[in-house]
């Protein structure tokens, strides 16, 4: 596996379509996160997508003392039709280094 820096506990997706981006919310569960690093969403045991991480953001729910996590990931109308297609939640996925945009 690609150089894993974290595991990212995704609890759900969504996108703002008008300004290109998609948001995964969550908690980083271990290791940590960084601009420019990816986020790895599997398909099957062997292929999975990888997506840049363009901002994150600290996240705090008035009905909820957990500290959450928000990847934002900015990318073309395309892109975010199929994230979202992928319906991701209430899953792990991989934090790395090392991806293709």
């Amino acid at each position: 596996m690609k150089n894993i820096q974290g595991k990212f506990h995704v609890i759900e997706s969504f996108s703002i379509k008008r300004k290109n981006e998609f948001y995964l919310l969550g908690i980083l569960e271990d290791g940590e996160i960084q601009l420019n690093w990816f986020v790895n969403i599997p398909f099957n045991a062997s292929i999975s997508l990888t997506v840049r991480i363009s901002e994150t953001e600290d996240i705090e729910i008035s009905s909820d003392s957990n500290k959450y996590k928000l990847i934002i990931i900015k990318s073309d109308p395309e892109t975010i039709d199929l994230l979202l297609a992928l319906h991701i939640g209430s899953e792990f996925l991989n934090i790395t280094i090392e991806g293709c945009d």
